[in-house]
């Protein structure tokens, strides 16, 4: 399994739900059924669900981060093969 971070560059949709991020109202995130596909239209199922983080109006700007918890091992190499090898390499 593995996890996965980054900034989130929303679209003009996003603002209908900011709201709910900002205030992290997890009943009515859980409601959105959000899903994740990669830039190659990969679509990622991870285990422990998708987060999103917005620090927007404390920051000033925008700072939202997406995180993907538990990606499926096999998928996580594919995707990310310089982390999965970096991570073995501490073991040798």
């Amino acid at each position: 399994m593995g996890v996965a971070f980054g900034e989130l560059i929303p679209t003009e949709e996003y603002s209908k739900y900011q709201s709910l991020f900002e205030a992290q109202d997890h009943s009515g995130i859980k409601d959105l059924n959000l899903s994740i596909m990669t830039e190659t239209g990969i679509t990622l199922e991870p285990v422990g669900g998708i987060g999103i983080e917005d620090y927007s109006r404390e920051m000033g700007e925008q700072c939202i981060q997406v995180n993907v918890l538990g990606i499926e091992s096999t998928v996580y190499g594919q995707l990310f093969p310089a982390h999965v090898a970096a991570y073995e390499a501490q073991f040798k």
